[in-house]
């Protein structure tokens, strides 16, 4: 798909989607190396049982291999492997000396600051909160919103000026704690048709974020990203946005740098972060639980096969994923200045 092709509205000219490149003696050039790997790949499949090779990244490069399953069984909790960011060649030199728990990590074994503070909260069972955080949590200016949205990104553009694989926003969820202590209050937004939702999703964002406070994300790149592609789009909001991109705190860092729980299993994500530090969060039953479902959600929602019964419910498992978010993060930002303060 090339993603340089921008649509410029009226009937789509598929043929603009693609470049066509004629690789003839790119061919003519690995089809011995093709035929000799066939060959092996032939030998392979004669053989009456299959050949004992560590699981690595063969098994996911450059495709995932159909039989990835097979070989790659869940892994335990406490396993290297749920190390948050460990290394490939880390691993390689914990296997070549039997080490595949983290409990049976020595103490004095070579880790970077990362791997050790995960290495040490796993093998005590006990959080850890950096004594640094009290710095991060500084910036921080009343009243907070803690803000999500939501986007698809279709390969095939549908309004003008986008280019393949542009997100398009179309949900927005926002918390507001007018001051500390205080109970948020919560705001929301989701586009229910098919026309487009760009001009109503910022109108309607930058109302309820106010001009003052902090911008509590959790990913601060991709609500970023999302507002600089709206400021393109849309540049009669360009200087709201920009204001609003400067108030900006992001979670995301500051849990990476300054907090570990073994429940993480190596994961700063926040469906896996949420449910650790605040247990009673979380997002098992929930129909729309990631980003991805949400998009599949709301094509669902607007495509027009749904009756209205079925309408209603995807519109409700919508609205209460993202309210989950932003709920998700006054409570993760609770339970930081607890420990922060302790």
């Amino acid at each position: 798909m090339n993603r340089a092709y921008v649509y410029k509205g009226g009937p789509i000219d598929v043929r603009r989607f693609f470049r066509i490149r004629n690789l003839t003696r790119r061919v003519k050039r690995v089809q011995q190396k093709v035929a000799i790997q066939l060959r092996s790949e032939f030998r392979v499949l004669e053989m009456p049982t299959a050949p004992q090779i560590e699981a690595g990244p063969q098994c996911t490069q450059p495709v995932t291999c159909e039989f990835f399953g097979k070989c790659n069984p869940p892994i335990p909790d406490d396993h290297i492997l749920r190390l948050p960011r460990i290394h490939a060649t880390t691993v390689g030199r914990l296997t070549e000396l039997g080490i595949r728990s983290i409990h049976d990590i020595p103490e004095g074994y070579p880790l970077s600051d990362r791997l050790r503070r995960g290495c040490t909260s796993v093998q005590t069972g006990t959080p850890w909160f950096g004594p640094s955080i009290r710095g991060e949590l500084k910036a921080l200016k009343y009243p907070l919103y803690f803000a999500d949205f939501e986007t698809v990104y279709p390969a095939i553009p549908r309004f003008a000026g986008m280019r393949p694989y542009d997100h398009i926003p179309f949900q927005w969820s926002v918390h507001v704690q007018r001051q500390p202590g205080a109970a948020p209050e919560q705001f929301e937004f989701l586009a229910g048709d098919a026309s487009d939702p760009r001009p109503v999703f910022i109108q309607t964002l930058c109302d309820a974020l106010g001009d003052r406070g902090s911008i509590v994300v959790y990913n601060q790149q991709f609500e970023s990203q999302g507002l600089s592609d709206l400021a393109s789009w849309l540049p009669e909001f360009s200087g709201r946005i920009n204001k609003i991109q400067r108030r900006l705190w992001a979670l995301l860092p500051v849990i990476r740098d300054h907090v570990y729980h073994p429940k993480f299993w190596g994961s700063y994500s926040l469906k896996s972060v949420l449910p650790a530090l605040v247990p009673d969060m979380g997002y098992d039953g929930m129909e729309v639980a990631d980003g991805q479902a949400a998009g599949l959600a709301r094509e669902s929602l607007i495509c027009g096969i749904c009756g209205e019964a079925e309408r209603e419910q995807k519109r409700k498992a919508l609205l209460d994923c993202c309210e989950q978010d932003t709920l998700g993060m006054v409570r993760l930002l609770e339970v930081i200045k607890r420990n922060a303060e302790s």
